[in-house]
């Protein structure tokens, strides 16, 4: 029987409600954690017999691999910086209290010593669909985006933005997941301090891939004498570049592979749910929209609940 998975990226949906308008009990801020209920909850609403997981970060093999890797985000010296690192480190404050609510509404939560959610997200979309099942990925995070597939489809729920294969070439001008990967190897990622490969930018990763479709026909295109002329960059990256591209590749690819290191200390917490509890919880974070009619609020995650084991 086919099932329906939505796979959340804690994480992501948890900086987002973390960058939203200030809520405070006494000094601590909160609003990580109700904009983290707020922007969930919907998804139990629409698909209400589907099976939701929620994926932690771990440390990242990463940073081992590459020791540059996500290191702007440790830097603390301009002013943007510092407010960055306040604001991460007020949602590491709150990251706990999101896990216990997540734990006392009944929805599974998954993490790995040395693995982040992208790469927890690939492993279970691997599983996924070798099973013939069908899988959301929520998250603001499109690195993600390259997962996607006939039976995958990646949201955005805090821009509301979908891209499945139908749409994916109208939104990013590439035709196929494995093209993402390989345009975001050439581009390279600012926000995880990834150098891109020889100034190709977006436009030209775009052509390139379009014209040859991958980068390994266009090398071997090089390789053979049979390479239309192109211009100083990609002539450049051809003869400079290819190692630097398959390092991005590497790090970027979150599909199995020889990168990818197996997963150290995994684990699945699933407890049945607690809604007294919950409640407490609720009181003492003074969240009031939620009390004022909270079976009601609750009753998406019940009815989620129930129509899995029925299933």
């Amino acid at each position: 029987m086919q099932k329906t998975y939505i796979v959340i990226d804690g994480n992501s949906i948890g900086h987002a409600a973390q960058a939203s308008t200030k809520l405070k009990v006494g000094a601590q801020e909160v609003q990580a954690i109700f904009g983290f209920l707020r922007s969930v909850r919907p998804l139990f609403v629409r698909y209400p017999s589907a099976h939701p997981i929620v994926l932690w970060d771990g440390r990242s093999w990463r940073k081992d691999a590459f020791t540059e890797y996500k290191a702007n985000r440790d830097r603390e010296e301009t002013k943007s910086e510092k407010i960055a690192a306040a604001e991460k480190a007020a949602f590491q404050v709150q990251r706990p209290y999101i896990e216990k609510a997540m734990t006392l509404l009944g929805v599974p939560q998954l993490k790995a010593i040395n693995m982040e959610a992208d790469d927890l997200a690939g492993i279970l979309v691997e599983k996924f669909e070798r099973e013939g099942h069908k899988a959301l990925l929520v998250s603001g995070d499109k690195d993600w985006i390259q997962l996607i597939g006939p039976s995958v489809t990646w949201f955005d729920p805090i821009r509301d933005k979908r891209i499945s294969p139908a749409n994916l070439l109208e939104k990013h001008g590439v035709a196929t997941p494995r093209q993402f990967l390989e345009m975001k190897a050439l581009m390279g990622d600012t926000g995880d301090n990834i150098p891109g490969v020889g100034g190709i930018g977006e436009k030209t990763a775009v052509k390139l891939l379009s014209e040859f479709e991958s980068v390994k026909n266009l090398s071997n295109l090089m390789l053979e004498g049979s390479l239309p002329k192109q211009g100083k960059i990609v002539e450049r990256f051809l003869r400079e570049g290819l190692e630097l591209f398959a390092r991005n590749v590497s790090l970027m690819d979150l599909r199995s592979g020889p990168h990818r290191p197996a997963p150290i200390n995994m684990r699945l917490k699933k407890e049945a749910p607690n809604l007294e509890n919950f409640r407490i919880f609720c009181e003492r974070l003074v969240f009031r929209s939620i009390l004022r009619d909270f079976d009601n609020w609750c009753a998406p995650f019940c009815g989620t609940l129930l129509a899995r084991e029925a299933a």
